[in-house]
């Protein structure tokens, strides 16, 4: 074997070391962390937890003041959530401080909102369906074109022949000209599906920063402004199109502020939770008529804020800790580097490598004491001189192939 094929082979062995040693390691030290599933109750105006013992059998439901419940005593505790099991034990209260409440209120006014860094981190085709939002069928139909947005304007695609349609695209880009919207656009969401109740169309901004919302009523462009605080820069957006219909959606800021639009008046509001980087924690909203819990979670804490349903403020706050999610005890002190290629933040397949890791040099000039003694009688030689540099500062990853390739 060449000199030129035995370092290219030295590296390819010392790159899948990188990827496959720290792996094994995580997966030998991995350990099932639990966080106990917690929501706010209107009823004790804390948080009610349940929490699963060790051996994953026995099902715990406490308070923050240490109460212990029933099964059934929680489910009472959590009316808005557990509604349905209370209906059926003919239990549930007709007011929750002093709102009367039936099941079809309830199941009306609830939601769930998730958002997955994985779901944010996307490349996505730019080709977005416009969905008929005052259909007179009662199941929502999925158009036969789309539309794109371009450095100039909008067109309309013929999914069929693959042609602009010109005279709908002239249509809607005039209603784009009057409401004086800047290409290119920057950010724009909606939920391009026939699955669901409604449909709200498209929240976007335009190059100026501006916010807009666009729907096709009865065959028509309904293009509207929605005037926000000019020093609010929009990051991400949401559309909401929740069964209560109290919101258009979900915004975050490049701060990091979270914020509802609420409908029918197109209200911006702020949501006092912490901040909130959509690109790198998880969020998870359970919302009714009073409250709702917005679970945030990173990579080592999940924090959990109770939020007043009218006025977005913060009614209470806890959180949830686990160092054991973040491996950086042991491993840190045995690889300097860890090389791997996907990632729960996104769905894309490249190489990554996490923050060099200092500890790990001590074991590192260890390893290179050990190669030097192993093969101080053999003659020295600039690849040898390469191989100790790499054990230097990449440790057990060049070490191994070096023991393997005899120096």
């Amino acid at each position: 074997m060449s000199k030129t094929y035995k370092i290219i082979y030295y590296i390819l062995l010392t790159a899948i070391l990188a990827w496959l040693l720290p792996w094994l390691y995580n997966l030998a030290t991995l350990k099932r962390e639990r966080t106990p599933f917690a929501l706010y109750s209107e009823i004790i105006e804390d948080f009610a937890m349940i929490n699963v013992n060790q051996n994953e059998k026995d099902l715990r439901y406490t308070d923050r003041k240490g109460n212990f419940y029933t099964e059934m005593q929680f489910d009472s505790i959590l009316p808005m959530f557990y509604y349905r099991q209370l209906v059926t034990d003919n239990r549930l209260p007709d007011t929750v401080q002093g709102v009367p409440i039936t099941a079809p209120k309830i199941r009306r006014e609830n939601f769930i909102f998730r958002s997955r860094p994985a779901d944010i981190n996307v490349h996505n085709p730019k080709l977005y369906p416009l969905l008929e939002s005052r259909s007179k069928r009662v199941d929502l139909t999925m158009p036969d074109d789309v539309f794109r947005l371009t450095k100039n304007g909008i067109e309309f695609i013929d999914m069929e022949s693959n042609r602009v349609n010109r005279e709908k695209s002239a249509l809607f880009q005039s209603v784009f000209q009057q409401k004086e919207v800047a290409f290119p656009i920057q950010t724009i969401a909606g939920n391009p599906t026939n699955r669901k109740e409604y449909d709200e169309g498209y929240l976007f901004t335009d190059n100026e920063g501006k916010l807009f919302h666009l729907k096709r009523m009865q065959g028509r462009p309904f293009l509207r402004p929605i005037p926000i605080d000019a020093e609010i820069d929009i990051a991400q957006i949401w559309v909401t199109e929740f069964s209560n219909r109290k919101y258009f959606g979900f915004l975050t800021d490049v701060n990091n502020n979270f914020y509802a639009l609420t409908a029918p008046d197109y209200k911006l509001k702020k949501v006092e939770i912490p901040p909130f980087n959509p690109k790198k924690e998880n969020m998870t909203i359970f919302g009714n008529m009073f409250t709702w819990t917005v679970v945030q979670t990173d990579k080592t804490d999940e924090i959990l804020t109770a939020i007043d349903a009218k006025t977005f403020t913060a009614i209470d706050s806890m959180a949830f800790s686990s160092p054991e999610k973040d491996k950086t005890g042991l491993a840190s002190y045995l690889f300097p580097l860890q090389l791997s290629f996907t990632s729960t933040k996104d769905k894309f397949f490249y190489p990554r490598l996490k923050e060099f890791s200092y500890r790990a040099l001590a074991l590192n000039l260890v390893l290179l004491v050990v190669y030097i003694v192993l093969f101080r009688k053999t003659k020295f030689t600039a690849t040898k001189l390469i191989k100790a540099l790499a054990i230097a500062v990449l440790g057990v990853f060049a070490f191994i192939p070096a023991l393997l390739m005899r120096g």
